[in-house]
C-alpha cells in the first residue's frame, strides 16, 4: 500500500485552492479598508497619559503624588515698576521673590524667572513639561540624541530675540543640557 503524500495540485486539493484563496484575499481587502477607514493622524502636540489607579486618593497616582496648590505668597518690596510691568506682561501672574536682577514668578503651575535690568524684563526663564515643548523642538532633539527621552526643558526668550529652548537630558546621559531654536536647530551642547 502506498502512503498518500499531501499532493497540493492534485485533484483531491484542487477544489480546495479557490475557496481559500478567495477567503484570504477577502480577508486582506476587508483588513487594508478598515485601515483605511479608522486611520487618523497623530497630532504635533505630546499629550502626558495620566493613569487612573483606584483606591489612590484624587483619582490618579499623578494627582496623589502632585504637591497641594496652594496660592503662592506674594513677595514685599519688589520695585513698583516692576510689579506694573509684570502684571501688564502677565496677567494673573504672582511675584514670589525679587531682587535687584531677579524677579521669579508663579503663573498657573509655572514658576518663571525673570531677569531684570531697570525697569525692563530682560529675559524670561519658563520651565516646560514634556508635552509642553513645541513639536518642531522635539522632533529635532529626538534626531539629533535617538533613543534619549528629554527630563524637561527651560524656554529662554531675551527681549528682541527668538526663544531658545534647554531641552535637559536624562540623568547618567553624556550631555546636561542642548539648545535649540524654535525650528529646531540644535545650536549647543554642555
Amino acid at each position: 500500500m502506498a502512503k498518500d503524500r499531501a499532493r497540493p495540485f492534485s485533484r483531491k486539493h484542487r477544489r480546495y485552492w479557490i475557496p481559500v484563496t478567495g477567503g484570504m484575499i477577502l480577508i486582506g481587502v476587508i483588513n487594508v479598508i478598515l485601515g483605511y477607514c479608522s486611520y487618523t493622524e497623530p497630532s504635533d502636540r505630546h499629550e502626558r497619559i495620566v493613569p487612573d489607579v483606584p483606591g489612590v486618593p484624587g483619582g490618579s497616582a499623578i494627582a496623589a503624588a502632585r504637591p497641594s496648590t496652594a496660592a503662592p505668597r506674594p513677595a514685599t518690596g519688589c520695585a513698583p515698576a516692576i510689579v506694573a510691568r509684570v502684571a501688564a506682561d502677565m496677567p494673573g501672574a504672582t511675584i514670589t521673590a525679587c531682587t535687584p536682577d531677579r524677579a521669579t514668578v508663579v503663573r498657573g503651575e509655572h514658576q518663571i524667572e525673570l531677569t531684570v535690568a531697570g525697569e525692563d524684563i530682560v529675559e524670561v526663564a519658563e520651565p516646560l513639561t514634556r508635552p509642553e515643548i513645541p513639536a518642531a523642538v522635539m522632533r529635532a532633539f529626538a534626531i539629533a540624541y535617538p533613543r534619549m527621552i528629554p527630563g524637561g526643558a527651560v524656554k529662554r526668550t531675551r527681549r528682541g530675540a527668538d526663544a531658545v529652548y534647554e531641552v535637559a537630558f536624562p540623568p547618567g546621559a553624556p550631555h546636561a543640557v542642548a539648545t535649540l531654536r524654535d525650528d529646531g536647530t540644535v545650536t549647543g551642547v554642555r
